[in-house]
């Protein structure tokens, strides 16, 4: 049966989350069955935006050097790196706030920028993917998601955590290509593919429901979760936040593709008892998720999801006008503006802006489906 352990974690103090980090992966073995003395190892967290670790947006760092910590005890030579959008021209200053930098240079680890790495050219299921090289040059891939919720593709864990594997203005390409939740879902699929994690730790300790990935709310959930197969353990993540895992777009393709472990009955839970949650916010959008693609595209006058501006949180930065993929926004005042002609709703400006002042706005339709 596929493995995958849960241990109860309550708080982000050091020692805590140390002794709850290595007991998740006793449970599977131990360290040393992933990673070996010598071998380069990839850590990949969610670096998504510019928000401090308390905001609940990122992989805390503390987490992060629990995990450091025990590559380096099995010998493995750590590197660190992500690439989040808008990162390009700033991503030192992402490093700082986040606390990874500060990290990193405690643990002496090398801190990787994805948009200045090169890439290699991959092709899966007849679509070509630029794939950071950091991610393929390394011997063990570990991934390090934050569990939150996801204004797109409802649950963003292990799967989703991989598309920082492409850099830069990758990602809003592939955007372009696929806006729909079913058609990006696929997409994301490929990628977690190629990028092969062969370990995921999930900080669950304190993710986000709500409008996630980066305007809903800090959630207390108290738990680390590990192990081989992603796919498996975004399921039992949905399963445990209280959601039917395949209605997951990604959980349910995956079944459709026989791409990890979907049925929970065949999943075998080590560690700690997690019961079921009732009180985790979905975000406002999760309807949407569910219609197949065909559909969706005959229902876009009707129901519709779009983003919009909140001016009274609005600095009006430009971090949502740079990151559009389809250049939608453009800059005025007091706030950028919209063309809706334009915008694919693939709701890329609100995982980017740092005052979360950016929210789904929904037809009348898309509210009665809610």
């Amino acid at each position: 049966m596929t493995k995958v352990s849960l241990v109860k974690c309550s708080s982000y103090q050091p020692h805590e989350v140390r002794v709850a980090v290595k007991r998740s992966l006793d449970l599977l073995g131990g360290i040393s069955a992933f990673v070996k003395p010598g071998q380069k190892v990839l850590l990949k967290p969610n670096l998504l935006s510019y928000h401090h670790p308390d905001k609940a947006v990122t992989t805390h760092p503390a987490f992060l050097e629990a995990v450091l910590e025990l590559v380096k005890s099995a010998g493995g030579v750590p590197v660190v790196g992500d690439s989040p959008i808008g990162s390009a021209r700033h991503i030192e200053e992402y490093w700082k706030v986040t606390g990874f930098q500060e990290v990193c240079r405690r643990q002496g680890a090398e801190l990787v920028a994805f948009e200045k790495s090169g890439v290699y050219k991959k092709n899966l299921n007849g679509r070509n993917y630029h794939i950071a090289r950091p991610v393929l040059d390394a011997e063990v891939m570990i991934n390090l998601p934050k569990l939150k919720s996801h204004s797109l593709t409802l649950l963003t864990c292990a799967v989703k955590n991989m598309y920082g594997a492409v850099p830069g203005l990758k990602k809003s390409m592939y955007h372009r290509e696929a806006p729909l939740p079913m058609e990006f879902s696929k997409l994301l699929l490929d990628i977690y593919t190629l990028a092969r994690p062969q370990l995921n730790i999930i900080d669950a300790v304190i993710g986000m429901d709500g409008n996630g990935p980066s305007a809903g709310d800090p959630k207390p959930i108290g738990m680390i979760m590990a192990g081989a197969d992603g796919v498996a353990i975004d399921c039992l993540a949905a399963h445990l936040m209280g959601m039917d895992p395949l209605k997951v777009p990604t959980n349910l393709l995956a079944r459709k593709i026989n791409l990890g472990e979907t049925q929970l009955e065949n999943i075998e839970r080590l560690g700690d008892a997690i019961e079921v949650r009732n009180d985790f916010q979905w975000p406002s959008t999760w309807a949407y998720s569910l219609i197949p693609s065909f559909l969706a595209r005959h229902m876009a006058k009707l129901f519709w999801i779009r983003p919009a501006i909140d001016p009274a949180k609005c600095v009006n930065c430009g971090a949502c006008v740079e990151s559009c993929p389809t250049s939608a926004i453009s800059s005025g005042e007091p706030t950028p503006v919209f063309n809706y002609k334009l915008c694919i709703n693939c709701l890329c400006c609100q995982e980017i802006c740092p005052q979360q002042a950016v929210h789904p706005r929904r037809s009348l339709i898309a509210k009665m489906v809610r």
